[in-house]
């Protein structure tokens, strides 16, 4: 039987491993994830330290943690020699690395498959310390590992943050089967576009004032902020008996409670309105990718100072080819008018970040490359570029329907990267407005942050 603790009773440590990483070479985006899969359960790290691909530090990393514990290591499961974190476990542990020979054959399939003739890393990705089970990737090859090891439950997941996200839901089933995580407790979710967190924690508070038993949270995302609603430990979604085997009151003290976070869930949405774009774990670009499946509709996007993140970020997600066609990357004038077919004189008179110039983008590109819609967009990101009448982040987002042309101005406070950032996720956000209230509805409200204001 697996000897564990609770994890909301226990210390939860994260470990990164990776000279990339302490290097500035890549960013640590798998702590986020980590912390984010976790934190829906209403647990937190307790740590998160950073280590290079070092024997030794792997090892001193381990030996702070606290027994029990919960511990996740990610990163150095691979098959090169600088890939470390199993023999580094094994060594802390005091035991052997071992081969599973099941899962050699498993790899060296895949490799094969994948049309490489030397397998011999899949020798090194088959080694786990022993006492250590294996979870299947199901989108690389290095598996996840699961195990109690020196009076710790031990998480081993790749580096690569695709496959880590991958096998996330697979490590909390697991957690969750084996006693470790606490059981689910309520909570409702609610993903929001176009509004800061301040003003946002903002028009939350007399819903938060109306149920003050609830547990509020908020975070910024790439596509705006997102606001969670939990019931207060003790009250779960699940019990480990039947509700007819619990006790009447606390069927009714459940139920009750439950009650309250849907009532106060939808309360919320209706003071949000169309600020909320989802109540599901979707991302914006998978929402708007869903609504153009759904109405059977085209799109092509004409960009300028995004230079292409926005088509990017459309082409996330498996079957964006079954909405999107393409997009002009107009970043100098000369294409504006030879690919977009915006007139000179309309660039002349009014700039290339104006009005006009963003409608007669979005309007040429989808007559050009034949679409129902088409988004536009023409900025100065920053930092030079920008003037008293046009300073830096003044952007203009254009949207073209089958019936109209919808077309503002905004003006971003940021860096040149946030800058273009907040445009993609405005652009696809003023999108799913206009799929969701019609193609002649107009998809600005009044409140909308960062809109320039006549």
């Amino acid at each position: 039987m697996h000897n564990c603790t609770r994890a909301d009773d226990l210390p939860i440590r994260l470990i990164a491993v990776g000279d990339e990483l302490l290097e500035g070479r890549q960013q640590d985006t798998n702590s986020r994830d980590v912390q984010g899969a976790l934190g829906r359960r209403g647990l937190a790290a307790s740590g998160v330290q950073v280590v290079p691909d070092r024997l030794e530090a792997i090892g001193a990393a381990l030996r702070a943690t606290d027994a029990p514990g919960l511990v996740l290591v990610y990163g150095g499961l691979g098959s090169t020699d600088d890939d470390l974190t199993r023999e580094a476990v094994a060594a802390w542990a005091g035991v052997a690395l071992t081969t599973d020979r099941a899962l050699q054959s498993r790899l060296e399939e895949r490799w094969r498959a994948r049309g490489l003739s030397d397998v011999s890393g899949a020798l090194r990705q088959a080694q786990k310390p022993a006492g250590m089970t294996a979870l299947p990737n199901p989108v690389g090859s290095a598996p996840g590992l699961v195990g109690y090891l020196a009076g710790r439950t031990v998480v081993l997941l790749p580096g690569v943050p695709s496959e880590l996200r991958a096998l996330l839901p697979a490590v909390l089933d697991w957690l969750e089967a084996i006693g470790v995580l606490p059981r689910r407790r309520g909570s409702l979710l609610l993903r929001t576009a176009q509004i800061p967190e301040l003003a946002l924690q903002r028009k939350c508070e007399p819903v938060r004032q109306a149920y003050p038993e609830l547990l509020w949270s908020w975070w910024q995302t790439p596509w705006g902020v997102d606001v969670r609603l939990a019931l207060p430990p003790g009250c779960t979604e699940t019990e480990s008996a039947s509700a007819a085997e619990r006790p009447a009151a606390t069927r009714e003290r459940s139920a009750a409670a439950g009650d309250r976070l849907a009532v106060a869930g939808d309360e919320l949405a209706a003071v949000l309105g169309p600020l909320v774009y989802t109540r599901e774990t979707k991302d914006l670009n998978l929402i708007v990718q869903e609504l153009m499946l759904e109405r059977a509709a085209t799109l092509s996007v004409a960009e300028s100072c995004t230079a292409g993140l926005l088509a990017a970020r459309l082409t996330d997600h498996d079957g964006s080819s079954g909405y999107f066609r393409g997009g002009v990357v107009a970043y100098a004038d000369a294409v504006k008018q030879k690919q977009l077919g915006v007139p000179a004189s309309l660039l002349e008179a009014a700039g290339a970040v104006s009005k006009p110039v963003a409608e007669a983008m979005a309007s040429g590109c989808r007559d050009r490359l034949g679409t129902d819609f088409a988004v536009a967009i023409t900025g100065i990101s920053g930092p030079g570029g920008g003037t008293e009448e046009k300073p830096v982040g003044t952007t203009w987002i254009a949207v073209a329907t089958p019936a109209a042309v919808f077309c503002d101005c905004f003006r971003f406070p940021g860096t040149r990267r946030r800058n273009r950032r907040l445009t993609v996720a405005i652009a696809l956000d003023i999108l799913r407005r206009i799929l969701q209230g019609g193609d002649e509805t107009t998809p600005w409200l009044p409140d909308d942050s960062w809109r320039r204001r006549p």
